[in-house]
Protein backbone atom coordinates (compact mmCIF):
# COMPACT_ATOMS: atom_id res chain seq x y z
CA UNK A 1 0.00 0.00 0.00
CA UNK A 2 1.56 3.19 -0.90
CA UNK A 3 1.82 6.32 1.33
CA UNK A 4 -0.67 8.95 1.57
CA UNK A 5 1.38 12.31 1.22
CA UNK A 6 -0.60 15.37 2.67
CA UNK A 7 1.17 18.79 2.29
CA UNK A 8 -0.63 21.81 4.02
CA UNK A 9 0.81 25.59 4.20
CA UNK A 10 -0.81 27.11 7.53
CA UNK A 11 -2.65 30.01 7.39
CA UNK A 12 -3.21 32.78 9.78
CA UNK A 13 -6.33 31.65 11.47
CA UNK A 14 -4.96 27.65 11.75
CA UNK A 15 -1.32 28.91 14.09
CA UNK A 16 -1.21 26.89 17.16
CA UNK A 17 -0.38 23.37 17.72
CA UNK A 18 0.29 21.09 14.51
CA UNK A 19 -1.44 17.97 15.59
CA UNK A 20 -4.69 19.93 15.10
CA UNK A 21 -3.79 20.61 11.89
CA UNK A 22 -2.82 16.91 11.11
CA UNK A 23 -6.22 15.88 12.54
CA UNK A 24 -7.98 18.03 10.20
CA UNK A 25 -5.81 16.43 6.94
CA UNK A 26 -5.79 13.05 7.84
CA UNK A 27 -8.61 12.63 9.94
CA UNK A 28 -7.22 10.70 12.44
CA UNK A 29 -7.60 10.63 16.24
CA UNK A 30 -5.18 11.84 18.74
CA UNK A 31 -3.36 9.20 19.97
CA UNK A 32 -3.04 7.37 16.86
CA UNK A 33 -1.67 11.20 15.61
CA UNK A 34 0.92 11.46 18.39
CA UNK A 35 2.22 7.87 17.27
CA UNK A 36 2.43 9.43 13.85
CA UNK A 37 4.70 11.81 14.82
CA UNK A 38 6.85 8.71 17.44
CA UNK A 39 7.07 7.02 13.81
CA UNK A 40 8.67 10.13 11.57
CA UNK A 41 5.82 10.96 10.23
CA UNK A 42 5.82 14.69 10.58
CA UNK A 43 8.21 17.12 9.10
CA UNK A 44 7.89 21.20 9.60
CA UNK A 45 9.54 23.03 7.21
CA UNK A 46 11.31 20.09 6.05
CA UNK A 47 12.40 18.96 9.67
CA UNK A 48 11.10 15.83 11.47
CA UNK A 49 9.19 16.35 14.61
CA UNK A 50 8.42 14.07 17.09
CA UNK A 51 5.88 15.93 19.48
CA UNK A 52 2.61 16.70 18.62
CA UNK A 53 2.05 19.90 20.76
CA UNK A 54 4.71 21.71 18.28
CA UNK A 55 3.72 25.26 17.73
CA UNK A 56 3.51 26.55 13.77
CA UNK A 57 3.01 29.72 12.38
CA UNK A 58 1.33 31.31 9.61
CA UNK A 59 3.94 30.09 6.71
CA UNK A 60 4.68 26.86 7.85
CA UNK A 61 4.62 23.99 5.53
CA UNK A 62 3.13 20.76 7.10
CA UNK A 63 3.88 17.33 5.63
CA UNK A 64 2.87 13.89 6.53
CA UNK A 65 3.67 10.78 5.12
CA UNK A 66 1.56 7.42 6.15
CA UNK A 67 0.48 4.42 5.74
CA UNK A 68 -3.19 4.53 5.74
CA UNK A 69 -4.01 0.60 7.20
CA UNK A 70 -1.84 1.03 9.96
CA UNK A 71 -3.00 2.30 13.07
CA UNK A 72 0.09 4.10 14.72
CA UNK A 73 -1.61 4.63 18.28
CA UNK A 74 -1.07 0.63 18.55
CA UNK A 75 2.10 0.16 18.74
CA UNK A 76 2.56 3.42 20.67
CA UNK A 77 0.67 2.54 23.24
CA UNK A 78 2.03 -0.57 23.79
CA UNK A 79 5.22 0.89 25.22
CA UNK A 80 3.63 2.37 27.78
CA UNK A 81 1.80 -0.56 29.36
CA UNK A 82 3.45 -1.30 33.09
CA UNK A 83 6.14 1.22 32.89
CA UNK A 84 7.10 5.45 32.33
CA UNK A 85 7.86 6.33 28.87
CA UNK A 86 10.74 7.56 27.48
CA UNK A 87 8.84 9.77 25.25
CA UNK A 88 6.63 11.32 27.67
CA UNK A 89 5.46 15.07 26.93
CA UNK A 90 7.41 17.31 29.53
CA UNK A 91 6.28 20.35 31.28
CA UNK A 92 7.13 22.15 33.94
CA UNK A 93 3.91 20.41 35.97
CA UNK A 94 3.40 17.05 34.61
CA UNK A 95 4.73 14.84 31.96
CA UNK A 96 2.27 12.36 29.59
CA UNK A 97 2.58 8.85 30.95
CA UNK A 98 -0.27 7.21 28.78
CA UNK A 99 -2.96 9.10 26.36
CA UNK A 100 -5.64 7.68 24.42
CA UNK A 101 -9.35 8.62 23.51
CA UNK A 102 -11.11 8.47 26.85
CA UNK A 103 -8.46 9.03 29.45
CA UNK A 104 -4.98 9.99 30.37
CA UNK A 105 -2.47 9.16 33.06
CA UNK A 106 -0.37 11.89 34.17
CA UNK A 107 2.83 12.14 36.35
CA UNK A 108 2.20 15.27 38.55
CA UNK A 109 4.77 17.44 39.71
CA UNK A 110 4.90 19.07 43.21
CA UNK A 111 3.69 22.31 44.01
CA UNK A 112 0.83 22.29 42.06
CA UNK A 113 -2.88 21.76 43.12
CA UNK A 114 -4.81 19.34 41.44
CA UNK A 115 -7.85 21.30 41.41
CA UNK A 116 -9.02 25.21 42.37
CA UNK A 117 -10.19 26.14 45.89
CA UNK A 118 -12.48 28.35 46.63
CA UNK A 119 -10.12 30.92 46.45
CA UNK A 120 -10.55 30.17 42.29
CA UNK A 121 -6.62 29.58 41.47
CA UNK A 122 -6.02 30.26 37.60
CA UNK A 123 -2.67 27.74 37.49
CA UNK A 124 -3.86 24.24 38.58
CA UNK A 125 -3.24 20.70 37.36
CA UNK A 126 -6.43 20.40 35.41
CA UNK A 127 -6.50 23.40 34.00
CA UNK A 128 -3.15 22.44 32.72
CA UNK A 129 -3.75 19.04 31.22
CA UNK A 130 -6.83 20.54 29.25
CA UNK A 131 -4.49 23.78 27.80
CA UNK A 132 -2.57 20.56 26.80
CA UNK A 133 -5.27 19.14 25.15
CA UNK A 134 -5.16 22.22 23.02
CA UNK A 135 -8.62 21.88 21.38
CA UNK A 136 -12.26 21.50 23.13
CA UNK A 137 -11.58 18.96 25.31
CA UNK A 138 -11.88 19.69 29.03
CA UNK A 139 -9.64 17.32 31.69
CA UNK A 140 -12.01 15.40 33.95
CA UNK A 141 -10.80 15.12 37.69
CA UNK A 142 -11.39 11.26 38.72
CA UNK A 143 -9.12 11.75 41.98
CA UNK A 144 -6.93 14.21 43.56
CA UNK A 145 -2.98 14.76 45.16
CA UNK A 146 -2.54 17.18 47.22
CA UNK A 147 -0.24 20.36 46.27
CA UNK A 148 3.21 19.53 47.42
CA UNK A 149 2.86 15.70 46.38
CA UNK A 150 4.29 14.08 43.18
CA UNK A 151 3.14 10.94 40.90
CA UNK A 152 0.37 9.55 38.99
CA UNK A 153 -3.26 10.90 38.33
CA UNK A 154 -5.91 9.77 35.40
CA UNK A 155 -7.75 12.44 34.38
CA UNK A 156 -10.78 11.53 31.72
CA UNK A 157 -11.78 13.07 28.57
CA UNK A 158 -15.74 12.74 28.60
CA UNK A 159 -17.73 12.47 31.22
CA UNK A 160 -18.74 8.27 31.65
CA UNK A 161 -15.15 7.63 31.54
CA UNK A 162 -14.70 9.86 34.28
CA UNK A 163 -17.84 8.61 36.08
CA UNK A 164 -16.65 5.05 35.32
CA UNK A 165 -13.33 5.52 37.14
CA UNK A 166 -15.24 6.86 39.77
CA UNK A 167 -17.43 3.83 39.89
CA UNK A 168 -14.11 1.99 40.64
CA UNK A 169 -12.41 4.45 43.12
CA UNK A 170 -15.55 3.69 45.25
CA UNK A 171 -15.82 -0.11 44.63
CA UNK A 172 -12.07 0.47 45.81
CA UNK A 173 -10.37 -1.66 42.28
CA UNK A 174 -7.85 0.80 41.45
CA UNK A 175 -4.26 -0.32 42.59
CA UNK A 176 -2.89 2.95 44.47
CA UNK A 177 0.66 2.78 46.00
CA UNK A 178 2.58 5.41 47.31
CA UNK A 179 6.17 5.93 48.59
CA UNK A 180 6.80 7.95 51.84
CA UNK A 181 9.47 9.17 53.93
CA UNK A 182 8.50 9.19 57.62
CA UNK A 183 9.95 10.57 61.02
CA UNK A 184 11.57 8.07 63.02
CA UNK A 185 11.86 3.92 62.70
CA UNK A 186 8.81 2.43 62.46
CA UNK A 187 8.66 -1.08 64.93
CA UNK A 188 6.07 -3.03 63.08
CA UNK A 189 7.06 -4.51 59.10
CA UNK A 190 3.60 -3.89 58.04
CA UNK A 191 0.11 -3.51 59.45
CA UNK A 192 -2.51 -1.30 58.53
CA UNK A 193 -4.25 2.34 59.90
CA UNK A 194 -8.49 2.26 59.99
CA UNK A 195 -10.58 5.37 61.41
CA UNK A 196 -13.02 7.50 60.39
CA UNK A 197 -11.43 11.00 59.43
CA UNK A 198 -13.56 14.06 60.45
CA UNK A 199 -12.69 18.09 59.49
CA UNK A 200 -12.17 20.56 61.32
CA UNK A 201 -13.09 24.08 61.09
CA UNK A 202 -9.30 25.04 59.68
CA UNK A 203 -9.74 22.03 57.18
CA UNK A 204 -7.55 19.72 59.02
CA UNK A 205 -8.35 16.42 59.23
CA UNK A 206 -8.22 14.47 62.38
CA UNK A 207 -9.59 10.54 63.41
CA UNK A 208 -12.30 10.21 65.35
CA UNK A 209 -14.16 6.53 66.99
CA UNK A 210 -17.87 7.44 65.92
CA UNK A 211 -19.19 6.39 62.20
CA UNK A 212 -21.19 8.93 62.13
CA UNK A 213 -18.83 11.33 62.94
CA UNK A 214 -16.31 11.37 59.83
CA UNK A 215 -15.27 9.14 56.50
CA UNK A 216 -14.06 5.70 56.85
CA UNK A 217 -10.65 5.36 55.75
CA UNK A 218 -8.03 2.69 55.91
CA UNK A 219 -4.24 2.62 54.92
CA UNK A 220 -2.25 -0.34 54.38
CA UNK A 221 1.56 0.02 55.39
CA UNK A 222 4.68 -1.72 54.51
CA UNK A 223 8.22 -0.59 55.67
CA UNK A 224 10.74 -0.82 52.60
CA UNK A 225 13.76 0.64 54.36
CA UNK A 226 14.53 1.60 58.15
CA UNK A 227 16.94 4.44 57.70
CA UNK A 228 19.08 6.56 60.53
CA UNK A 229 16.25 8.29 62.31
CA UNK A 230 13.56 7.94 59.36
CA UNK A 231 11.67 5.45 57.33
CA UNK A 232 11.19 4.38 53.71
CA UNK A 233 7.00 3.46 53.60
CA UNK A 234 5.30 1.85 50.92
CA UNK A 235 1.40 2.78 51.18
CA UNK A 236 -1.67 1.27 50.08
CA UNK A 237 -4.93 2.94 50.06
CA UNK A 238 -8.34 1.07 50.42
CA UNK A 239 -9.94 4.36 50.58
CA UNK A 240 -8.84 7.51 49.23
CA UNK A 241 -10.13 10.17 51.84
CA UNK A 242 -8.40 14.32 51.75
CA UNK A 243 -5.42 14.05 53.45
CA UNK A 244 -5.83 10.05 54.80
CA UNK A 245 -1.86 9.00 54.49
CA UNK A 246 -0.85 12.13 56.23
CA UNK A 247 -3.15 12.10 58.83
CA UNK A 248 -2.89 8.49 59.90
CA UNK A 249 0.99 8.29 59.53
CA UNK A 250 1.16 11.24 61.70
CA UNK A 251 -1.63 9.98 64.45
CA UNK A 252 1.32 7.01 64.67
CA UNK A 253 3.85 9.41 65.32
CA UNK A 254 5.63 8.90 62.13
CA UNK A 255 4.61 12.22 60.06
CA UNK A 256 5.49 12.75 56.27
CA UNK A 257 8.81 14.50 56.08
CA UNK A 258 7.99 18.30 55.26
CA UNK A 259 4.69 18.07 55.88
CA UNK A 260 3.67 21.61 57.30
CA UNK A 261 0.62 20.95 58.42
CA UNK A 262 0.22 17.18 60.57
CA UNK A 263 3.04 17.17 63.34
CA UNK A 264 5.24 20.08 61.96
CA UNK A 265 7.41 19.42 65.02
CA UNK A 266 8.55 15.79 64.38
CA UNK A 267 8.68 16.09 60.16
CA UNK A 268 11.24 18.97 59.92
CA UNK A 269 14.76 17.32 59.29
CA UNK A 270 17.79 18.51 57.95
CA UNK A 271 18.21 16.06 55.56
CA UNK A 272 15.35 17.41 53.49
CA UNK A 273 15.40 21.02 52.73
CA UNK A 274 12.62 20.56 50.24
CA UNK A 275 8.98 22.80 50.53
CA UNK A 276 7.35 19.39 49.44
CA UNK A 277 6.10 16.89 51.26
CA UNK A 278 7.70 13.51 50.70
CA UNK A 279 4.60 11.59 49.53
CA UNK A 280 4.65 10.52 45.81
CA UNK A 281 1.79 8.29 44.24
CA UNK A 282 4.11 5.13 42.56
CA UNK A 283 1.37 3.06 41.28
CA UNK A 284 -1.61 3.57 39.76
CA UNK A 285 -3.99 0.76 37.96
CA UNK A 286 -7.31 0.32 37.05
CA UNK A 287 -9.09 -1.00 34.60
CA UNK A 288 -9.85 0.71 31.05
CA UNK A 289 -13.46 1.75 30.81
CA UNK A 290 -13.52 0.95 27.28
CA UNK A 291 -11.89 -1.90 26.39
CA UNK A 292 -11.24 -3.64 30.01
CA UNK A 293 -7.56 -3.83 29.85
CA UNK A 294 -6.04 -4.05 33.35
CA UNK A 295 -3.61 -0.83 33.07
CA UNK A 296 -0.71 -0.48 35.28
CA UNK A 297 1.59 2.60 35.24
CA UNK A 298 4.57 3.27 37.64
CA UNK A 299 6.46 6.59 39.00
CA UNK A 300 9.87 5.83 40.29
CA UNK A 301 10.91 7.13 43.54
CA UNK A 302 11.87 11.05 42.67
CA UNK A 303 15.11 12.25 43.03
CA UNK A 304 14.87 14.42 45.86
CA UNK A 305 13.78 10.68 47.74
CA UNK A 306 16.37 9.18 46.05
CA UNK A 307 19.37 11.85 47.71
CA UNK A 308 17.48 11.84 50.62
CA UNK A 309 17.54 7.99 51.13
CA UNK A 310 21.14 8.29 50.00
CA UNK A 311 22.15 10.69 53.11
CA UNK A 312 20.21 8.52 55.50
CA UNK A 313 22.14 5.44 54.62
CA UNK A 314 25.27 6.98 55.09
CA UNK A 315 24.33 8.38 58.52
CA UNK A 316 22.89 4.79 59.67
CA UNK A 317 26.03 2.98 58.55
CA UNK A 318 28.51 5.55 60.27
CA UNK A 319 26.08 5.05 63.55
CA UNK A 320 24.85 1.40 63.59
CA UNK A 321 24.17 1.47 67.13
CA UNK A 322 21.00 3.74 66.42
CA UNK A 323 19.30 0.88 64.77
CA UNK A 324 19.70 -1.35 67.88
Amino acid sequence: MPLEHKIHTVIAEEAGRVDLIMKAITGRSRSQLRGMCMNGCLTINGRAVTEPSTAVSEGDVVEVKYDPQRKYRESWLGKFQGKSSPDKFQCKTFSVVFEDDYLIVVDKQPGILTVPTENQESRTLVDEVTRYFGDHTRALVVHRLDRETSGLLVFAKQSPIAGALQDQLRLRAPDRVYLALVAGLMKEDAGQYESYLATSKRLSRYSVENPDGGEHAITHFAVEERLADTTLVRVKLDTGRRNQIRVHLAEANHPIIGDRRYRPNLSKHSDWPHTRLALHAHILGFQHPVSGEDLRFVSEMPRTFQTFVKLQRRTRNESPQKME
